[in-house]
C-alpha cells in the first residue's frame, strides 16, 4: 500500500478467507490463544433470597468500535452468574446474534455488569492481544466469512464452538501489539478527517433544509401580504395561501407488504422490495431494496409510479415519517410494510410540493407529536394521523414555480455535498484497506514510527 512495504517471506495459510501470511506468523485456532465466555439468559425475576439486580449488556450495545454504556438495563442474577458474567473495561465483546461478529472493546464501563447471552466475552489466554483481534474480526467481516460461517440464510448464531474453530493468523505478540497501536493511530487520523467532512455535510443539510422550509411555508416573494395561519408551529403564512388536511389533498394511501426477500438487491429484471433507507432526507435511493423470493400478486397493487409520494410508517424516533418523491416509473419495486405510498390529487396539490412539506421542521413538529411506539428506538405513524396533517397549499401554479426554484438551489447546495459523500467514502475505503493489509501480514507496519 504505497508507502508501506510487505514481508520478505510469505506461506499459504490454508485458510480460504485468509490466503497467504507471513512466514513467521502462525495459523492458529481462536479457542487456543483466547478464553470465549457467552453471556447470561436474560432473568426478569429473582429466584433465591441472595440474587441481586445487575446492569447487562446485549448484543445492541456493540457496535463497531465502540460499546454504548450509559443507561444499561437491569436483570437479576446469583453471586455466582455475577462472578461468570462479569464484565471489565479491556475485555472484547462479540454479537453472537444479528450482526454476527460485529466486535468493540470495552473501554468506558462505570459501573459493574455482566453480559446477556447474545454476547460472547472474549479475554486473552497467552501470547495474544485482544487489541489485535479486534481489528482482525473487523476484516473477517468485511470479507463475508461471518455469514458463510453462521448460514445466514437462516438466523445467523455464532456460537461459542464456531468462534472458538475460527482459524486466525497469529504474529508474535509483540507484533500483534504493534499493529493494533500502529491501526490506533491511523484509524484515529482517518476518522477525524471523515468527521471533519460530516461537519460540512451537515452544514450544507441545515442551509438546504432551512431553503425548502421557508420557500414551501412563507413562498418566494418577500413583500407578499401574509396572514396568521392559525396554527402555532407554522405561523404566518402568505395571505392567499390556504392549510388543507393531508385527507383532502389525496386520493389514495396505502401501505405496504412483507414478502419473503433475500438480503441482495434486485437486478433490473427482478422484483424487488423497497428498503427503509430507499427514502432519505427527501431522497429516493433505488438500488436500496432486497429482491423478492415470492410475489404472490403483489406487483399491481404495490409496484411504483412517477409522482408516487413514499413515507416510512416505522422507524426511530428521528426518521419515522421521512418521506421523498418517485422519479419515474419503477414496475419492478414493492413498498414494503413499513412504507406508506401516496398518490395526490392532481388538480389540487404537486407530488415534489407535498414531498417538500413533509421533510421540513414544520412537517417534523407534527410527525414525532404523532409518532407511537413501545420501543424508544423504533414508533410508527398511523394512516389516521397522516390524513390529518396540515399541509399549506398555494395556488398549483406557485407550487410549480417554487419547485422549480427548489430544484435550482438544492442542486447548488447538492452538488458540492455529493463531493464530500465521495471522499468521505475513499477515505472508509482506505480505512478498510489498511486494517486488512496490517492484520494479514500485507504489510509490514513493524518498524513504522508512531508519534
Amino acid at each position: 500500500m504505497g508507502k508501506y512495504q510487505g514481508y520478505e517471506k510469505y506461506k499459504a495459510s490454508g485458510v480460504e478467507w485468509l490466503g497467504e501470511i507471513p512466514e513467521h506468523w502462525k495459523r492458529s485456532v481462536f479457542r487456543y490463544y483466547f478464553d470465549i465466555q457467552l453471556g447470561k439468559m436474560l432473568q426478569n425475576e429473582p429466584q433465591s433470597e441472595n440474587d441481586e439486580e445487575i446492569s447487562y449488556l446485549k448484543a445492541i450495545h456493540v457496535r463497531w468500535d465502540k460499546v454504548d454504556t450509559d443507561n444499561l438495563p437491569k436483570m437479576w442474577a446469583s453471586p455466582r452468574d455475577k462472578k461468570k458474567y462479569q464484565v471489565k473495561n479491556g475485555d472484547l465483546l462479540i454479537s453472537e446474534g444479528g450482526e454476527v461478529g460485529r466486535t468493540a472493546l470495552l473501554k468506558e464501563l462505570q459501573e459493574d455488569s455482566i453480559i446477556q447471552n447474545a454476547l460472547h466475552r472474549v479475554r486473552p489466554l497467552s501470547q495474544s492481544s485482544v487489541e489485535y483481534l479486534n481489528y482482525l474480526m473487523r476484516h473477517i467481516a468485511d470479507t463475508g466469512w461471518f455469514d458463510i460461517l453462521c448460514n445466514k440464510s437462516t438466523i445467523a448464531h455464532l456460537t461459542s464452538e464456531k468462534l472458538g474453530a475460527l482459524a486466525l493468523p497469529l504474529p508474535p505478540l509483540d507484533e500483534q501489539e504493534k499493529i493494533a497501536r500502529f491501526l490506533d493511530h491511523k484509524t484515529k487520523q482517518i476518522d477525524e478527517l471523515i468527521a471533519k467532512k460530516e461537519s460540512l455535510i451537515e452544514k450544507l443539510d441545515e442551509k438546504r433544509t432551512a431553503l425548502i422550509s421557508h420557500a414551501v411555508t412563507k413562498g418566494l416573494e418577500p413583500n407578499v401580504p401574509m396572514k396568521d395561519s392559525g396554527i402555532e408551529w407554522l405561523g404566518e403564512i402568505p395571505e392567499h395561501w390556504e392549510v388543507k388536511r393531508v385527507k383532502f389533498l389525496i386520493q389514495n394511501l396505502q401501505q405496504g407488504s412483507s414478502p419473503l426477500a433475500s438480503n441482495i438487491p434486485a437486478q433490473p429484471d427482478e422484483l424487488g422490495v423497497l428498503k427503509l433507507s430507499a427514502i432519505s432526507r427527501g431522497n429516493f435511493i433505488r438500488h436500496e431494496n432486497k429482491a423478492l423470493k415470492q410475489t404472490d400478486n403483489l406487483i399491481n397493487s404495490l409496484s411504483l409510479k412517477h409522482g408516487d409520494v413514499l413515507l416510512t410508517r416505522g422507524n426511530t424516533p428521528k426518521l419515522v415519517g421521512d418521506a421523498c418523491v418517485v422519479p419515474q416509473d419503477e414496475p419492478n419495486l414493492l413498498i414494503s410494510d413499513l412504507i406508506y405510498r401516496i398518490r395526490v390529487k392532481a388538480p389540487v396539490i404537486l407530488p415534489s410540493f407535498l414531498g417538500k412539506f413533509l421533510i421540513t421542521p414544520q412537517a417534523r413538529s407534527e410527525i414525532e407529536a404523532d409518532a407511537r411506539g413501545s420501543s424508544g428506538s423504533m414508533v410508527k405513524v398511523s394512516q389516521r394521523h397522516i390524513l390529518d396533517w396540515l399541509i399549506t397549499v398555494p395556488p398549483k401554479s406557485e407550487q410549480q414555480k417554487i419547485i422549480d426554484y427548489l430544484n435550482q438551489k438544492t442542486s447548488e447546495i447538492d452538488q458540492p455535498k455529493a463531493k464530500i459523500q465521495k471522499a468521505i467514502e475513499l477515505l472508509k475505503e482506505y480505512r478498510t484497506a489498511l486494517i486488512t493489509n496490517a492484520v494479514t501480514g500485507k504489510i509490514d507496519v513493524r518498524q513504522v514510527p508512531i508519534p
